[in-house]
């Protein structure tokens, strides 16, 4: 990766300052409203102070840390007591970290609460978004299950459609199972996604709903639109003095949720399908032991796939990945109009 440990550590300050700063805010809220709580935070203060003193000079009687301990929580409970009183939850002036698992120090706790050795997932995560630059995922601000509308999906039957299904009530089911997705995704029966349909009915939204789901999870999630993916793959094979290319390509390999976007859109190569085949079957065999799921993302119906992909790669998708089929009008559009008031 180009991305070095400096420049991720910064990041990792960032987050801890923010969680930081962000429950000071708080703090100074609740001074505010409930002045008891300085004064009850000062005391605790005192009390660790005082303990730490007289632990250093070794001057401690047996019984001492306990008495401390206890008068110390008796403090602290008073003051959680005090918060919930006056409409605040218990916790609300501890600090939130981004990360629960690190505390935002990208290495998982001991059970001391002490960063270890061991990489988080979010320290994966990050070096993936780093290199691949899919911080997009979460910047809109606008992405999310609680942004879907199905209202952007006609109510009614198209005409020559050939189904009695509107494509509202097909997007609600797409919708359940995506989250269905979300909810099984550890499990390793639980099968691969294949979204299907015309541009703008809502396919990339979808897959990326998923994606902030799965890294809510603790999970890294790598993005990638098919040519790219293609592109990265053929680099690493064919310019193996670099490192940073084959990294690249373990990362496609092994990222617990890949999602592949525009499917059928890279240009046409027997050697590129002979790769989809074997990034298909590695991440199936993967599949067994930890997670490591596929999103396909597609403008190709199912029945058009072997026009394209040999017969191994079509049985492949057909037989292990659920199809995901919407339709319906170009969501785009329709916002547009709406905003406009047609």
């Amino acid at each position: 990766m180009n991305t070095s440990w400096h420049e991720l550590k910064r990041e990792f300050y960032k987050r801890r300052d923010n969680a930081i700063l962000s429950r000071d805010q708080r703090k100074e809220e609740v001074y505010r409203k409930v002045p008891e709580i300085k004064v009850l935070d000062q005391q605790i203060t005192e009390l660790g102070l005082s303990y730490t003193r007289e632990a250093i000079k070794q001057q401690l009687a047996p019984d001492s840390a306990g008495f401390f301990e206890e008068k110390i929580s008796r403090l602290i409970e008073r003051k959680k007591k005090l918060l919930v009183d006056n409409g605040f939850p218990a916790d609300y002036l501890e600090v939130e970290y981004t990360c629960k698992n690190c505390n935002d120090t990208g290495f998982v706790l001991d059970k001391d609460g002490i960063p270890g050795t061991t990489p988080c997932h979010c320290y994966r995560q990050l070096l993936v978004e780093r290199f691949y630059d899919i911080s997009n995922l979460n910047s809109d601000g606008q992405t999310g299950f609680e942004f879907f509308n199905e209202n952007y999906y006609p109510d009614s039957p198209a005409e020559g459609a050939g189904t009695d299904v509107s494509p509202r009530t097909q997007a609600i089911r797409v919708k359940e199972k995506c989250i269905d997705f979300v909810n099984n995704f550890e499990d390793k029966d639980c099968p691969n996604l294949f979204f299907t349909g015309p541009t703008g009915v809502g396919k990339t939204f979808l897959s990326k709903c998923i994606a902030l789901e799965i890294l809510k999870k603790g999970h890294t999630v790598l993005y990638l639109p098919a040519p790219a993916m293609f592109d990265i793959i053929y680099r690493s094979k064919y310019q193996s003095d670099s490192i940073m290319q084959d990294n690249s390509h373990q990362d496609i390999l092994n990222t617990e949720l890949l999602i592949i976007d525009d499917l059928g859109t890279e240009s046409p190569s027997a050697a590129k399908y002979t790769e989809l085949l074997t990034l298909l079957n590695y991440r199936s065999a993967r599949n067994i032991s930890t997670p490591c799921k596929t999103i396909l993302s597609t403008n190709l119906e199912p029945k058009d796939l072997h026009k394209m992909y040999s017969e191994r790669v079509v049985s492949r998708i057909l037989g292990e990945y659920d199809i995901l089929y919407l339709f319906g009008d170009d969501i785009r559009l329709v916002k547009r109009f709406m905003k406009d008031g047609f």
